[in-house]
């Protein structure tokens, strides 16, 4: 099974991308009842097993630990083709977070799950055709010109990380909470 570490943006960053996120999804009816939670995923992790999972974690904790609490910034948009047509946040790739990133990397080795070709493009996905409705090229390309009109530049401190299940209905199922400079904080499941 696959989990996901995750941050979740806080404060006016927030709520600039859950009211674009809205407008979207009010506009095109790509998600019936429950919008996905808005956050920046770190990781896409393989876990077999209470010791898979019980590994993963210890790993990111150690990683987690090397990094100090740090300011993320939103810097626009950016969109994914076929076959997620996702609509997103970009999010500037500095050097703290590509140092977290890399410290993952690192820890997690052979846990991390990466796709051929995979080149991790920090960002916060919107809308996409993965937990909603399927919706053409067309409106896809629409929804990217929709979320332009919205001003996306903003930033939060990023302190904490969550170690997510990938399903969300009706709410994020966390496994773990993670404190940038400390570790491990809350096992949750």
């Amino acid at each position: 099974m696959d989990v996901f570490l995750v941050a979740r943006p806080m404060g006016r960053l927030f709520s600039l991308a859950a009211e674009v996120q809205e407008g979207l999804n009010k506009r095109y009816k790509l998600y019936e009842s429950v919008v996905p939670p808005i956050h920046l995923t770190f990781a896409r992790i393989s876990i077999e097993g209470e010791l898979g999972l019980t590994q993963a974690v210890s790993r990111i904790g150690e990683a987690v630990r090397k990094i100090p609490p740090f300011l993320m910034q939103a810097s626009g948009y950016l969109r994914f083709g076929p076959p997620h047509l996702a609509v997103g946040v970009s999010i500037v790739g500095d050097d703290k977070l590509f140092k977290l990133r890399a410290e993952l990397v690192t820890h997690l080795g052979e846990q991390l799950v990466v796709q051929a070709n995979d080149y991790w493009k920090p960002h916060m996905t919107l809308v996409s055709s993965t937990f909603g409705r399927q919706w053409s090229e067309e409106e896809w390309m629409s929804a990217y010109k929709v979320a332009l009109d919205y001003s996306m530049q903003d930033e939060c401190l990023i302190e904490e990380l969550e170690l997510w299940y990938p399903e969300f209905d009706p709410r994020v199922r966390v496994l773990g909470k993670f404190r940038l400079g400390l570790g491990l904080v809350e096992l949750v499941e």
